[in-house]
């Protein structure tokens, strides 16, 4: 399968069995994936046989994978397209190229190191982007100086085999199991490959960890070091007014004078970014984040665009309320 093409990355592709490895610095270079990693659904039939011995092909509501460079049908589970989100290694590197082109990090694209991984024949990929300009110093349990570049990991997969990660820090090392980390982690979520699925908020929220990393540091890290509980959390979202205080009264209840909808909307987002960063106001950050770019409900009327930029909005000003800076102790009103 692994018989090269010289063009740009693939020049430096490296095979050992069914996987392959790639160094370059061109964050735009998705050639691997595109040669070796490449794959579109075809659909499923059932040979069957009528009472008079003739044989048909009968089709069903599931879908194979097939390389689309050999040609091979891959060995997986058959899925269906009506609940499985099948995410091309390719497309959602480039879609993430184009988030780093617009983002805070594009002045530091020139010196970065990009590892594009490819395993089991390509059903599982990992890229990996280092950012040599983005370093970290902290120091060790001895005392030492220890200087980790930051980077950004992209774990993906089209057979159902890994959940769809996003990582991004400061870390020296981060194991194929995802579970060891060395250094400081800005943002890791994880999300299965349903129809809801939403790449781009995921991408979107592991820039924004190094963007916020660049240029507020001691801001990330005052979040990361305060706790913040739910019941903390849900105070802080009423106070500085995002949760408006609309709909239904409950009789005699002032705690349902409250959007019930949007605080339980924002308490399970916050409940799932806890599982990897803790009860602190990080993950309460992370959680206003994702709420404000992730729009499961944008094409029922309005505007996409109108219905983000007021999430945005909403967000900045909560981070900018009394509610949130005197929690955090920035502010003294």
């Amino acid at each position: 399968m692994f018989d090269l093409v010289p063009t740009q990355s693939l020049d430096n592709a490296r095979a050992k069995g069914s996987d392959l490895s790639s160094v370059h610095h061109d964050v735009f270079d998705c050639a691997v994936y595109e040669e070796f990693a490449s794959f579109e659904p075809v659909p499923v039939e059932a040979v069957t046989t009528d009472p008079n011995g003739v044989v048909e092909m009968q089709p069903m509501k599931y879908h194979a994978l097939q390389n689309t460079r050999t040609n091979q049908v891959a060995d997986v589970t058959p899925f269906n397209l009506d609940t499985y989100n099948l995410t091309p290694h390719a497309e959602l590197m480039r879609e993430q190229s184009g988030i780093l082109a617009g983002s805070g990090l594009r002045d530091y694209l020139e010196n970065v190191e990009v590892c594009d991984r490819v395993y089991e024949q390509g059903l599982r990929v990992h890229r990996t982007i280092y950012f040599h300009d983005l370093v970290d110093r902290s120091l060790t349990r001895t005392g030492t100086q220890d200087v980790s570049r930051c980077r950004l990991d992209i774990f993906n997969s089209v057979d159902k085999s890994w959940t769809l990660q996003v990582f991004s820090g400061a870390y020296r090392d981060l194991c194929r199991n995802t579970l060891v980390f060395g250094g400081s982690k800005a943002y890791h979520q994880k999300a299965k490959h349903t129809k809801n699925m939403n790449t781009g908020a995921l991408i979107t929220k592991g820039v924004l960890g190094l963007e916020m990393w660049d240029n507020q540091r001691d801001t990330m890290q005052a979040y990361r070091d305060t706790g913040m509980t739910e019941k903390q959390f849900n105070d802080v979202l009423i106070d500085s007014g995002l949760i408006d205080k609309v709909g239904k009264v409950a009789e005699n209840n002032d705690e349902l004078k409250v959007n019930q909808k949007k605080l339980a909307t924002l308490l399970d987002l916050y409940g799932k970014e806890t599982r990897e960063l803790g009860h602190t106001m990080w993950a309460a950050f992370n959680a206003l984040t994702h709420w404000s770019t992730h729009l499961p409900d944008a094409n029922k009327g309005g505007r996409i665009e109108k219905k983000q930029l007021d999430k945005s909005i909403a967000v900045r000003d909560l981070v900018q309320s009394n509610a949130w800076l005197n929690y955090a102790g920035m502010v003294v009103a």
